[in-house]
């Protein structure tokens, strides 16, 4: 399938996520990504129901994908940059003292919560609208985080790539670890990959 690839009428995924936060305790929660019908893309983490409309999912994808890129680049001794896009939320890399990056990628958008106990995010189309905050980070010793204003959700790297391609594949299009690879550049600095990501960079 291409970029211009037909939305899937369904599609259901799940995995067991490392609480990054929790994982000296062995903490998992479970994520579940789904679909059904055309204009939205179901995220449960946890406990909590998530529905993300369509133009917002593949914007939250993207940056999930550049967090892990980012702390990958950090364990392996690189600085990676990561594709150019239009993105829906403002990204910005900043050094740490020890020499690694911070990613942070922050956008408001149209939350409000539905009849049916679920929190939407769709884009924000005025000024007269409530918008919340909806930001991804990632975390020092390697994890990733998924931000909302009343809760965030820590993750390794490898459910970091896992929900980004599963949102990406819920609107039909290819996982982004096939597709950025050849667009990312990379500047080496020491050390190498471990094996595990090779396949992701």
């Amino acid at each position: 399938m291409g970029k211009t690839a037909v939305q899937p009428a369904t599609f259901f995924t799940e995995r067991e996520f490392v609480c990054w936060r929790g994982r000296e305790h062995d903490e998992l929660y479970s994520c579940k990504v789904s679909r059904e019908g055309d204009h939205y893309v179901s995220l449960n983490l946890d406990i909590m129901p998530f529905r993300f409309a369509n133009a917002v999912v593949q914007h939250i994808a993207r940056c999930l994908y550049d967090a892990l890129l980012v702390t990958v680049g950090n364990l392996a001794g690189f600085v990676p940059t990561p594709a150019a896009c239009d993105s829906k939320l403002t990204r910005t890399f900043r050094k740490r003292g020890s020499g690694e990056w911070d990613y942070a990628a922050e956008g408001r958008f149209n939350c409000h919560e539905a009849e049916d106990g679920v929190y939407v995010v769709e884009p924000w189309s005025g000024e007269h609208e409530r918008t919340e905050m909806v930001a991804v980070y990632t975390i020092e010793d390697g994890g990733v985080e998924l931000v909302f204003d009343f809760m965030g959700y820590s993750f390794s790297m490898l459910d970091a790539v896992w929900l980004a391609n599963a949102l990406m594949e819920a609107m039909g299009r290819e996982p982004l670890d096939t597709l950025e690879t050849t667009s990312m550049s990379c500047r080496r600095m020491a050390g190498f990959y471990p094996a595990e990501f090779r396949r992701v960079l």
